[in-house]
């Protein structure tokens, strides 16, 4: 993805711009002689461009960078497949007593979010140091070495018995690169991409982690060991090869570099020869500017109610995300399947569930600015409800020894809907509230907050499923999920904003409001004061 030429002319700041700010020697601003060096970049392309550039080369950097969210997904339904299929003796490579150990099987599966909350801490400020292009080609190495230790885990088996800890250090292996990407892909996708096609865009994020997630179904339940996870180590080849060679740099990050050249080279590239970049370059300048008078840490973010407001929202929705289950169906779909008796094989029926995890997400691409954030939230978490309500009457039924014979089709039915109205809206909204409730000085520490909180829950979740089914029995466990999702409905009915078709000052000064109106928060807000001290939320 190079630029159409090596000469092409560059465009010129505004005329109001003071000579030296962005000089390629001098490497800084205003003649300092310094690099801008923002405290966190997650910086996005100001909404108010009006012109519109060409689409196709946008659509194609996200394609190479969110296709790392695929490995992500790998990760995260390798569980459901894999640990039944070496659970049996009739495999070649097989742990006796695998699912029947709770605590074993569980520490599999939860290790990954557990090593996801890691690889989620020092990738965006690696990103800001050494830039996203490189940082996302790192995230390799993790995945890398996950799959090998996969690989030698038959082996180490065979030989010594200790299978069970390499696939511990593999997981988490696995999970540090999954937090990484994570990270890193949502920031470079909102800074590569047009205020017009940022929304669409960010749902790649999902849709390319479902696509993974059905990928290890699928290879996972029809493949052996060996195989399955060979070809995901094999996979990541194309993946780096397509970042070294076509993935441009972030421009956002080339400004806050000083490296004004190559930001106006990878933009034209990026929306086309006849684009004129001199009015978004201006834009991409006076944010990085911006971000050098506040010093974008937590102070800032808790020191306005809008700032509190919005954290808690964001926390609050990762929080009924995973607190759903989602995660828990997500990693054992085989086993509850075969716990349920459900009239349909049970790794057909978990393939079915990932193909419609995929199709809402496509789905909801070209949904979310057409019905706004807020009623797809409080649709799904009604919806939600009602499908692990009947879900877990059923498993009921079975537990009272009711004969459950003719609603053996009630399990797959259940759990396929609730992947439809959970991709609807607490799947992806989430992510794109999180993108638009921040000022860019705040988004960063704000974005890694919500990741850590969200990847922890995944933790919590799988780490504890087997010790809920254990003590209350599926029934109660998923009645208690259910309880969650009727929260999760009244939770974004009454507290989280409508950000559809509002400006980030528009969704600020509605965060700030209160019946009786700080005077000194709106001041705060259109920059006329010094931040407010810190303060309890």
């Amino acid at each position: 993805m190079q630029p159409p030429s090596q000469d092409t002319e560059m465009a010129q700041l505004p005329s109001d711009s003071k000579p030296g700010m962005y000089a390629e020697e001098s490497n800084g601003i205003k003649g300092s002689g310094q690099p801008l060096r923002p405290s966190v970049a997650q910086l996005t392309v100001k909404a108010g461009c009006k012109q519109e550039g060409r689409k196709l080369f946008q659509y194609l950097a996200t394609l190479i960078a969110g296709s790392i969210m695929a490995q992500s997904g790998m990760n995260l339904g390798w569980t459901s497949p894999v640990l039944p299929h070496i659970s049996k003796n009739t495999t070649s490579f097989h742990i006796e007593g695998l699912l029947e150990d709770g605590d074993e099987s569980s520490w599999i599966t939860s290790l990954m979010p557990l090593g996801a909350i890691l690889g989620a801490v020092p990738s965006g400020k690696a990103a800001d140091r050494f830039g996203r292009k490189p940082v996302i080609g790192v995230t390799v190495l993790p995945f890398l070495i996950c799959w090998v230790l996969m690989l030698l885990a038959p082996t180490v088996q065979a030989a010594y018995k200790l299978a069970v800890p390499l696939l511990y250090v593999a997981r988490f292996f696995g999970g540090i690169g999954a937090g990484a990407a994570c990270v890193l892909v949502p920031v470079y996708i909102g800074e590569i991409a047009e205020p017009s096609i940022r929304g669409t865009l960010g749902t790649f994020f999902p849709i390319f982690f479902s696509l993974g997630i059905v990928f290890s179904y699928i290879a996972g339940a029809y493949m052996s060991f060996l195989a399955f996870n060979g070809l995901c180590c094999a996979l990541l080849l194309p993946f780096l090869v397509s970042v070294v060679f076509f993935l441009p740099e972030s421009p956002t990050w080339l400004v806050q570099k000083g490296r004004k050249p190559e930001a106006c080279k990878v933009l034209r590239s990026l929306r086309g020869s006849k684009y004129d970049v001199g009015e978004e370059i201006a834009e991409l300048i006076e944010e990085c500017e911006q971000m050098q008078i506040k010093e974008g840490g937590l102070k800032d973010l808790l020191g306005t109610k809008a700032g509190r407001k919005a954290i808690g929202t964001c926390v609050g929705l990762m929080w009924f995300q995973q607190m759903c289950g989602i995660d828990a169906v997500l990693f054992y779909t085989v086993q509850i399947f075969e716990v349920s008796k459900s009239s349909v094989d049970a790794n057909v029926a978990t393939i079915i569930i990932g193909i419609i995890e995929v199709v809402m997400g496509l789905i909801v691409a070209v949904t979310i600015d057409r019905f706004g954030r807020k009623p797809l939230l409080v649709f799904s978490g009604s919806a939600m409800t009602l499908c692990l309500g009947v879900l877990g009457y059923y498993y009921r039924m079975m537990e009272d020894g009711q004969n459950v014979d003719s609603l053996t089709w009630l399990p797959l039915t259940c759990i396929g809907m609730f992947n439809v109205v959970f991709s609807l809206g607490y799947g992806s909204v989430p992510y794109s509230i999180i993108s638009e409730l921040f000022p860019p000085e705040t988004k960063g520490i704000a974005g890694s907050i919500s990741i850590m909180t969200n990847w922890f829950l995944v933790f919590l979740v799988t780490r504890t499923f087997h010790m809920l089914t254990k003590a209350l029995h599926e029934s109660v466990t998923f009645w208690l999920f259910a309880s969650v999702c009727a929260m999760a409905a009244l939770f974004a009915y009454v507290y989280v904003p409508e950000t559809k078709g509002k400006t980030l000052h528009e969704i600020q000064m509605k965060l700030a409001r209160r019946k009786k109106r700080d005077k000194r928060d709106k001041r705060e807000l259109a920059g006329d004061t010094k931040p407010m001290p810190l303060a309890p939320a």
